[in-house]
């Protein structure tokens, strides 16, 4: 895979030192379709980043239409000769002074990822769909820090992703297709009909979880099964594994199997706006997993037995009182192979 960080850093010191001038600094990065540049511009240093269109242009409006924000430009620019390539047009993606240049590069490398990646997408919708996703982002207020509570909730979504991926070592990662915890799903993973819900308890001698509102246990025709997958989890200074440690072992397993499912695991990862870098001094150790289905008769609140006109409850479950509804842990795995087969 194309690094973007090590590309820029070879262009600015290259630049250091020439002794002439250069307007730009360019790079080629791909030479398979689309081809794509990385730039330095001399005077700012600022990134660019260059988008073979080919020999037909983009009308107006699909320009117009690209997902925007301060500190990013767009621009299309014809050249009667570029490298090897004539008669082309190009899309510019420039750095404006406003933008963060870690960011950017971030911005910019997953841009790359998906353009080499997901060749069998239009280049209009691929370009589209990573620049609204990175909107969205800042509309967010970009990376922000997880509280204790997402963090332990995260934690416990990548440990069953990561058990997944050791229990099948031969499957495709498809349960990263699965995970819909970080597009605030109502269930953190759904296969087919089924649907595991992930939960961690920190308290030392506490068997208690906690459910979000009357909808989260709710069985329908989408999801007429639900499982509750408890993490126990101590948090230590010495012992045990960090968040930042685990997302990096995942990944790792994921894009060994599919470079694609990987930049879907980067994506979400991304909209939760978690940076893995700063979530390295906590160590969380798994004192054990129980598994819970939450069929008729599981304690639960739901819609239909709340008084008229109250809504959004948060509860508590002690699960102590839960033994009837507790499953063999290895079971629960075999639901979310691939389509769900067992």
């Amino acid at each position: 895979m194309v690094n973007l960080k090590i590309e820029f850093e070879q262009m600015l010191s290259e630049l250091e030192k020439q002794v002439d001038n250069e307007f730009y600094k360019l790079n080629v990065l791909t030479y398979e379709a689309p081809v794509i540049f990385a730039g330095i511009d001399a005077g700012n240093l600022n990134r660019l980043l260059y988008i073979d269109l080919g020999q037909s242009p983009w009308d107006e409006e699909q320009l117009k239409a690209l997902p925007k924000w301060r500190g990013l430009t767009l621009k299309t620019e014809y050249f009667e000769k570029i490298f090897s390539l004539k008669n082309h047009h190009f899309l510019i993606i420039r750095q404006e002074d406003e933008q963060s240049t870690d960011i950017f590069d971030s911005v910019l490398q997953n841009l790359v990822d998906h353009l080499v990646s997901n060749k069998d997408e239009s280049l209009f919708s691929n370009i589209y769909s990573v620049l609204d996703r990175w909107r969205v982002f800042f509309q967010r207020g970009g990376y922000r820090k997880l509280s204790d509570e997402q963090q332990r909730g995260l934690f416990g979504e990548l440990w069953f992703m990561n058990e997944w991926l050791d229990r099948f070592p031969g499957q495709p990662p498809l349960v990263v297709e699965q995970w819909y915890g970080p597009t605030k799903g109502r269930i953190d993973f759904k296969s087919k009909k089924c649907g595991l819900e992930i939960k961690t308890v920190a308290e030392k001698l506490s068997k208690t979880i906690k459910i979000s509102n009357e909808e989260q246990l709710k069985l329908s025709e989408a999801i007429s099964t639900i499982y509750l997958y408890v993490c126990f989890l101590e948090q230590s200074k010495t012992h045990g594994m960090s968040l930042e440690e685990l997302a990096i072992q995942v990944r790792s397993k994921i894009a060994d199997r599919s470079e694609r499912i990987a930049l879907i695991y980067n994506d979400f990862l991304t909209d939760l706006g978690f940076r893995e870098e700063e979530y390295a001094d906590t160590l969380y150790f798994v004192e054990k997993i129980e598994v819970y289905e939450a069929r008729e008769n599981f304690p639960r609140l739901l819609k239909e037995d709340l008084p008229r006109g109250i809504s959004h409850v948060t509860y508590n479950i002690d699960l102590t009182h839960c033994s009837d509804f507790e499953m063999d842990l290895e079971n629960i795995y075999q639901y979310f192979r691939v389509d769900g087969e067992r």
